[in-house]
């Protein structure tokens, strides 16, 4: 892939510091629940940035690839693996192709807290359809679309945008892409990803996020082999 500096190369450094620094990988109940059993299986970490998410397929005993458009993040994912070995492939790779992974090479597929990073949410979909195989399954979270109130300026939910994070950290780039739920539900469908779950969750450390509502959403959804 050609070189290319992204946001979260800009934010590599910070982002290790504040999550996972020291490599043990992500502590997240309710992804883990999705995910259900991995030992054995192959699985694809998306957007995977410094391997938290990783770390924990390849515990959880997954045989895992991770891919990232950042070379950075990357750089540091290989850093933990040399320093604790979990048998994880890292690649330099775009999450709106996949250009570097085959066809029906996956059991499932995991995208924590980034699709709401990318571009092309239709790419993105499109290429984890085609990586997983017959009833592989795809577990993603996002903030909730429904409720993102920390934007400088209010926009038509209904519209897809890029918007402006209000005061985010500095280990977060400032800006991610806005969809309404129904811009999700309807990519899976297209692509023959059938929805089998959804989880709405308080943001960790915000019980009560703004006004009570959830702050991120969860979701697995399975390729249908018909």
């Amino acid at each position: 892939m050609k070189r290319s500096v992204t946001a979260y190369d800009d934010v590599a450094a910070a982002y290790g510091r504040a999550l996972d620094p020291e490599g043990a990988g992500l502590v997240d109940p309710v992804l883990t629940e999705l995910v259900g059993e991995v030992a054995g299986r192959h699985v694809l970490s998306l957007a995977c940035g410094q391997g938290q998410d990783a770390r924990l397929l390849a515990l959880l005993g997954a045989a895992v690839t991770g891919i990232d458009v950042s070379e950075e993040m990357l750089r540091r994912a290989r850093e933990h693996e040399k320093a604790d070995p979990r048998g994880i492939a890292y690649v330099h790779d775009d999450a709106q192709a996949l250009a570097q992974l085959g066809s029906a090479s996956f059991d499932g597929v995991v995208c924590h807290m980034a699709l709401m990073d990318i571009p092309d949410l239709a790419q993105a979909i499109g290429a984890v359809a085609r990586v997983l195989r017959d009833e592989g399954w795809f577990v993603f979270s996002i903030v909730h679309p429904c409720y993102h109130p920390h934007v400088e300026i209010a926009e038509d939910y209904l519209v897809d945008h890029r918007y402006l994070k209000l005061r985010p950290p500095d280990w977060l780039p400032p800006h991610a892409y806005h969809r309404p739920l129904a811009a999700y539900v309807n990519e899976l469908a297209s692509t023959g990803l059938r929805l089998e779950r959804v989880v709405e969750q308080h943001t960790p450390g915000r019980p009560d996020d703004v006004g009570g509502v959830p702050g991120l959403l969860y979701a697995r959804a399975v390729k249908r082999s018909d």
